[in-house]
């Protein structure tokens, strides 16, 4: 079933947003001297990826 130029939209837009928050958080994660804190970051940023890595699916 092939996508709506709509949910095409949707998609690049949340793909965007995902990419900004794994960038974000990594870029957190990195500047961070708390182990726990630097560790959640990492994992925030691992489900955004994943978030990514979804949306990617959806267009392939």
């Amino acid at each position: 079933m092939a996508l709506t130029e709509k949910e095409l939209t949707a998609i690049e837009d949340q793909l965007g947003s995902e990419e900004m928050l794994v960038t974000k958080f990594q870029s957190y994660s990195q500047m961070c001297s708390d182990p726990e804190l630097k560790q959640k970051c990492s994992d925030i940023a691992q489900k955004h990826q994943c978030h990514f890595d979804r949306l990617i699916s959806f267009l392939n």
